[in-house]
């Protein structure tokens, strides 16, 4: 389920869930006060009632022996009404309590002599019924729950209020006794407020509805746009920003995603420069571990690993190797002569010559001091003899005269390519023995075999 549904669901619950219990709250309440005031109504004028009838004439067996409670009653509500006091004018349910015997016929009697029953009451009963007792607390009116002559009980004394006479005799006492049943124009009332609470309830929902689809909306563009982000960051694209709208949970949210992206992106950017600069430097220091500081060449190390490697490809493959190694004559004499810097101008010339002069696949490096060596893969001894023989060459018409005016440079090499040698290191053996032969046989030559 998304969120948004969710939302709206929410939305739909809390609004319905506040409308029944704000309403059925309000139900319970108004149909309490309506029970008390009617209660309070009926008590006061049947208080008011009796106490005019037992003080005209001065006690309850005079007044019955004159007229019935009933007759009175009817009497003073008739002058009431007529007199336009609505303070006076009974409540329309307030029922006859006195004997079923002596009850006088209404006028408004329905067919066959019965009365119609009043407003308000429940299967023809009355809603309340009022217990009348003389001064000793001797039942005179029962209301169909005591009889003429018991003693009314403790529990129905403490409700009781007494009738005084004018000299301040208690003349009775009245007690209230039953529960409110709602008349016809109570009823209605009643069944406004329900209709009223289902216009609410219908007006809950369709409103919760609206906002829950409107909040719904608002916040699912935000978090979708959170979440295709969050995907997009995923696949590799950190600098994202997403739309902010508003200052809520859900906004500030957004603000600190679209915070965090940058700072990402950032940092990204700033490891991999660095991690470019790592890689960068690791690739000097790789070049400055296998190069000859002087003349750029390879140093020993990284040619001996290499030249092992070139041979065990050549014995493998069964093709050609030969290998070099060239010596400077009269270094000695060069350094001494001339100075060291003078000697130190001649290895870089001499590296030069023999780095530009080389194949991609073939290796040159310094071994030490004035020696050089050359590795040539898929050269055979003949092409091998003639390019040393074309770098001595070279090295002998460089004008070293620019260098110094006296100076004169010259190499001997030695050439081996039998891989029957059995190692590279092998092979190096022979071919300085064979430079060894050429600096017998006057130097500035190449030896091979």
């Amino acid at each position: 389920m998304s969120l948004r549904i969710k939302l709206m669901l929410a939305m739909l619950v809390t609004g319905l869930t506040a409308v029944a219990v704000v309403g059925g709250l309000a139900y319970l309440s108004v149909t309490r006060k309506v029970d008390v005031l009617h209660r309070q109504q009926a008590a006061e004028h049947f208080y008011r009632t009796m106490g005019g009838y037992l003080r005209k004439y001065g006690g309850w067996e005079a007044a019955e022996r004159a007229e019935s409670f009933d007759s009175y009653r009817r009497h003073e509500d008739r002058a009431a009404a007529q007199a336009g006091r609505a303070d006076l004018a009974p409540p329309d349910d307030l029922p006859y309590d006195g004997p079923p015997d002596r009850r006088p016929p209404p006028e408004d009697e329905g067919p066959g002599g019965e009365p119609p029953p009043p407003p308000g009451r429940r299967n023809g009963g009355p809603p309340f019924h009022f217990i009348v007792a003389d001064k000793d607390f001797r039942v005179l009116l029962g209301a169909g729950v005591y009889h003429p002559q018991e003693l009314l009980p403790a529990a129905a004394r403490k409700d009781a209020q007494a009738v005084m006479s004018d000299d301040g005799k208690v003349l009775a006492y009245i007690s209230p006794e039953g529960v409110f049943t709602p008349s016809k124009q109570d009823q209605q009332y009643l069944a406004a407020m329900r209709e009223a609470l289902v216009v609410g309830v219908a007006g809950a929902l369709s409103l919760s509805l609206l906002l829950g689809v409107l909040l719904s909306k608002r916040l699912s563009r935000t978090l979708s746009s959170l979440t295709r982000a969050v995907r997009a960051m995923q696949r590799g694209s950190l600098l994202q920003s997403v739309p902010v709208q508003g200052r809520d949970e859900v906004a500030q949210l957004a603000l600190a995603f679209n915070d965090m992206s940058e700072k990402l992106a950032r940092s990204h950017e700033e490891l991999s420069a660095s991690h470019q600069t790592i890689l960068q430097q690791a690739e000097q220091l790789r070049e400055l571990s296998v190069r000859d500081a002087l003349t750029k060449l390879y140093n020993r190390r990284h040619f001996d690993e290499q030249a092992t490697t070139l041979f065990n490809q050549a014995v493998r493959h069964k093709r050609p190797l030969s290998l070099v190694i060239g010596d400077i004559d009269f270094f000695k004499r060069i350094n001494d002569q001339f100075s060291h810097a003078t000697g130190d101008a001649v290895l870089r010339q001499v590296g030069e010559i023999l780095r530009t002069h080389m194949r991609l696949s073939d290796l040159v490096a310094r071994y030490g001091g004035e020696e050089f060596v050359i590795a040539l893969p898929e050269t055979a001894l003949p092409q091998a003899a003639a390019l040393c023989d074309k770098l001595r060459a070279m090295i002998e018409g460089f004008p070293w005269h620019n260098v110094h005016p006296e100076l004169k440079v010259t190499m001997s090499m030695g050439v081996y390519a039998d891989l029957a040698a059995g190692t590279a290191e092998a092979m190096l053996q022979k071919a300085d023995a064979l430079l060894y032969r050429a600096k017998e046989s006057g130097r500035n030559q190449v030896c091979f075999a």
